[in-house]
């Protein structure tokens, strides 16, 4: 297993000087990208992947992502994470931005990619997700509800996604905790 190496950034996503491994604290004033990509079909459902049983939060169900690689901006980290996560092979161009929110020492960046992907396209990877489905916005209301998805992912895809999705988005409030 090779050691993820990531970029540091400021508070407002500006890299600096620095680079981390994976697993290490982050320093005081300085934050980790993240990117998420939510695939969304034009039947008004999306994917989500369950967690493999040797993740943290394990058998919980999520959307696309994980952390930006050093050397890499956001997009081309969801596309990678795309790729890795699904199979979907995606171009950076395919991607719209849905925003960005800070959070205490990390800060998530937000693509949707709209595509009628077919069960047979996907591929899940071994060690990061075990299983996927497509959902509609009540079927995901309901995995919310039943503590099946990551609680602290609720809020920012209802910020990033609710537009594409009919979820309400939450109140508006600083999201840089």
């Amino acid at each position: 297993m090779t050691t993820e190496v990531l970029d540091l950034y400021d508070k407002t996503g500006t890299h600096v000087c620095g680079q981390i491994e994976r697993g290490t604290t982050v320093p005081p004033g300085k934050y980790l990208m993240l990117t998420a990509v939510m695939t969304l079909r034009s039947d008004g459902t999306f994917l989500m992947t369950r967690r493999a049983p040797e993740k943290k939060y394990a058998g919980r169900w999520e959307i696309t992502g994980g952390c930006v690689q050093a050397g890499e901006s956001p997009r081309q980290g969801a596309v990678r994470e795309l790729f890795e996560e699904t199979g979907i092979l995606a171009a950076e161009s395919d991607l719209i931005s849905c925003g960005a929110y800070r959070r205490a020492w990390y800060i998530h960046t937000f693509f949707l990619l709209r595509r009628d992907v077919t069960d047979d396209m996907l591929r899940m990877q071994s060690g990061e997700t075990d299983a996927f489905r497509w959902v509609t916005k009540d079927e995901y209301q309901a995995l919310v509800a039943a503590h099946h998805t990551i609680p602290q992912h609720t809020p920012l895809i209802a910020a990033a996604y609710g537009t594409y999705i009919g979820i309400p988005k939450p109140e508006s409030k600083r999201q840089d905790g």
